[in-house]
């Protein structure tokens, strides 16, 4: 029984991984291609408007982690719910500041939301894999973000 528990939760790991790293995909494919086009290109304003929605909506997500976190842990923990839905919101009115400002919002939120993540395997209240893989993605997410500053042209 145990051997099949183990190879389950495994399985669940690999998945994970492999979905969080295909989420990540769009970052890092939308963040080669602003580099390459450069702020001139005709597209270039679309193709950014896409990268900041795409951050918002794994901002979205990762705040239902937490979300389903929060409410399938006893006690229950109504601080972590409420905090929960603020990056998503954050990011949301991000949308509404310039560019730069935006991406330098999304790129806070998606680097506290990983440091929080992290924090929270301490706890217990998840599983020892989910921090690497936050660790991982928050630090590929953001490189993504530092790249599509300097291709907005703030830096370099």
């Amino acid at each position: 029984m145990t051997s099949l528990l183990e190879n389950n939760q495994e399985k669940t790991k690999q998945l994970a991984w492999f979905l969080s790293l295909g989420g990540f995909i769009p970052f890092g494919a939308i963040a080669v291609v602003l580099l390459v086009l450069g702020k001139s290109s005709p597209v270039f304003a679309p193709i950014l408007d896409i990268f900041k929605v795409w951050s918002v909506i794994i901002l979205s997500f990762l705040g239902g982690i937490r979300w389903g976190f929060a409410i399938a842990n006893r006690p229950f923990d109504t601080n972590s719910l409420w905090l929960s839905v603020v990056g998503s919101i954050l990011g949301w009115f991000a949308l509404l500041l310039p560019d730069l400002y935006a991406l330098i919002a999304l790129l806070v939120l998606f680097c506290a939301h990983g440091a929080w993540d992290s924090f929270f395997i301490n706890t217990g209240k998840a599983p020892p894999w989910f921090g690497s893989i936050r660790i991982v993605l928050t630090f590929l997410v953001a490189t993504a973000h530092m790249a599509v500053i300097v291709a907005v042209g703030a830096i370099g």
